[in-house]
């Protein structure tokens, strides 16, 4: 075991130097370089691929994009919008399949994949969606306004709605003496903080928020899904239905999975053995071993150290995440 670790620890390393080898030139260049370069250079890489799924006519190609796990900000997110934005400026593909297996999360980074979503349909190429375990929250957010949706009856999807989570820790702040000094410009300034029990003036101003958020997702749903707000709003109470739910509630379209999706498609638009093509990126290979890595630390914490990592994550931000999921 300890030799195991040791070979992923010098894999992982190899990995990195390699990736700071890469862009060692752009660093020293310019002090600011945008986030797009970064992202072409890493596409760039041999770390991504292109795999077929099926057919053999590259004239007419169908794009999966996948959306997995939590969505949040960063280099995973940034690669699902390039390949949609390639996909609507590639002419060989007819269409895109949206792949969602998501609880939701980052209501920025659901509206980057979202906004997406509308150009390539703006552009006139059709785009579905199919739904695996879960599109909850902002996986259905970014799913409401594709032209199909497909989901298997036992997908959880739904969850419309909008949650703001923190927590407070004067309770444990008192035990171990610590104390919060905050030196404000204004009384909401420091509204949220980790030291004290939210006010009911901190509570009406996140409240705020979270409906401001709510009204985007439920008019986002309502134009997407061809139905009154009134009608969504009976349905965006946060609860997930399950996919039989779903169709007769009118939040999806279709029970069937992938190939069902890919056959409509064909047919939809009359091709002839599209190629069925997705990007295999690099994300999956870094989190594969880095998770391993961390699985040989001694996980052993004290009260001390949780109650840091947990105060630094204690972030108050809009979510658009299924209830009572935790990553």
């Amino acid at each position: 075991m300890e030799n195991k670790g040791k070979k992923l620890i010098a894999l992982a390393i190899t990995v990195l130097v390699v990736m700071v080898a890469a862009f060692s030139k752009d660093i020293v260049a310019k002090e600011e370089i945008k986030e797009n370069k970064y992202l072409d250079q890493m596409m760039d890489m041999s770390l991504m691929r292109q795999e077929v799924l099926q057919g053999s006519n590259q004239n007419q190609k169908i794009q999966i994009v996948e959306v997995n796990g939590l969505i949040q900000s960063g280099y995973t997110n940034d690669l699902i919008v390039k390949d949609l934005k390639d996909a609507k400026e590639d002419e060989s593909v007819k269409g895109v399949i949206l792949k969602v297996n998501s609880p939701g999360g980052s209501v920025y980074a659901s509206e980057k994949i979202a906004n997406q979503v509308k150009k390539l349909k703006n552009a006139g190429k059709p785009i579905y969606t199919v739904m695996e375990e879960f599109a909850a929250s902002g996986g259905y957010y970014i799913s409401a306004p594709t032209d199909k949706i497909y989901a298997s009856n036992e997908t959880w999807t739904g969850s419309i709605g909008v949650i703001i989570s923190t927590y407070s820790f004067g309770g444990l702040f008192e035990k171990y003496g610590i104390k919060e000094q905050n030196i404000t410009s204004g009384s909401l300034k420091d509204a949220g903080s980790s030291g004290h029990d939210m006010r009911e003036d901190e509570k009406k101003y996140y409240q705020g928020l979270v409906d401001s958020a709510y009204e985007r997702f439920v008019d986002l749903v309502a134009d997407g899904r061809k139905m009154s707000k009134r009608d969504i709003r009976k349905l965006a109470d946060g609860r997930v239905y399950d996919g039989a739910q779903a169709l007769k509630n009118g939040l999806i379209d279709e029970i069937g999975d992938l190939d069902k999706a890919i056959g409509a498609m064909t047919s939809d638009l009359k091709l002839e053995d599209p190629l069925v093509i997705k990007n295999q990126g690099s994300a999956g290979l870094f989190g594969s071993i880095f998770s391993k890595i961390s699985d040989l630390k001694n996980s052993s914490k004290s009260d001390l150290q949780i109650l840091n990592e947990m105060v630094k994550d204690n972030e108050p931000r809009p979510m658009y995440l299924m209830g009572g999921y935790h990553e």
